[in-house]
């Protein structure tokens, strides 16, 4: 196997025998000066035709959360049994990587959907629980027991495959938020760029929660009122948002969901340079 650039110390990409690139995982195989060879007995996974979404998540996350990532995605196979697209490892790890560096800055995000959630999918949000423990002590921080619900979320995607009119459904609506966002920030959003691809992922859980969009927390209707003031170029966006998600989904979401909404789309203009 031919390493042909690191991305840290123990990720690369590298080509196979026949030519093909892949992104390798192993102790210690990014530490050289690429080229290089490596034999295969030093690689742990190897992951092809990863979206270049996920090639640039790996440079900004730690071993220790990819390792983390990895830990919980194997244990969540094991314990669902079920099988997960290789991928979800790198959005599970973008995932968490988001959620520590959030609770180390003091922001913590409740989900509005955790009790309904532990209800309907216990086995799911057991192993969340297991997760939250794991990431809490990676982190080195306190985590909400909501959080468990996040990572239920995450397995209940990875594991439901939406039929054609589903999926139409959500590029619709993903679409239709792109242009709304588009119009009024006078920008043109890279749709190739990690912050968009965080922010569609919100926006398909959106979709998922449409019957609890309502649902509010005091302190995260707090945060919003905060940040809504702070960021006054946001305003009219997140109002045209709000109201095309009233006219889709029937129910108007409230100060929490508008703040998580708030905290993506400010991610996505700076992104962008605004």
């Amino acid at each position: 196997m031919k390493v042909v650039r690191n991305i840290n110390n123990n990720v690369a990409v590298c080509l196979d025998d026949q030519g093909h690139e892949l992104i390798a995982i192993g102790k210690g195989i990014g530490f050289k000066k690429a080229p290089y060879e490596i034999s295969l007995d030093q690689i742990d996974e190897t992951y092809y035709n990863l979206d270049s979404h996920y090639k640039s998540l790996l440079t900004e996350i730690s071993p220790e959360i990819l390792d983390l990532a990895m830990k919980i995605t194997n244990k969540g196979q094991r314990y669902l049994g079920i099988q997960i697209k290789p991928a979800f490892v790198f959005a599970l790890a973008d995932h968490i990587h988001s959620c520590i560096k959030n609770a180390q800055a003091g922001l913590i995000l409740s989900n509005p959907m955790a009790n309904e959630i532990r209800h309907l999918y216990e086995r799911e949000y057991r192993l969340g629980q297991w997760a939250v423990k794991m990431m809490e002590k990676s982190g080195k921080v306190k985590l909400p027991s909501s959080e468990a619900g996040n990572i239920a979320l995450h397995f209940l995607n990875a594991a439901q495959t939406m039929n054609e009119a589903r999926k139409d459904d959500t590029e619709r609506f993903v679409d239709d938020i792109t242009d709304i966002i588009e119009s009024e920030m006078n920008l043109i959003i890279d749709r190739n760029s990690l912050n968009y691809s965080r922010f569609v992922t919100h926006l398909k859980y959106v979709l998922k929660r449409s019957n609890a969009l309502d649902k509010e927390n005091s302190e995260n209707a707090r945060m919003f009122d905060e940040m809504y003031e702070q960021y006054p170029n946001l305003q009219s966006t997140i109002q045209k948002i709000k109201t095309y998600i009233t006219g889709e989904l029937g129910v108007e979401p409230s100060k929490e969901e508008l703040l998580y909404l708030m905290i993506h789309l400010n991610r996505l203009c700076s992104g962008e340079g605004l």
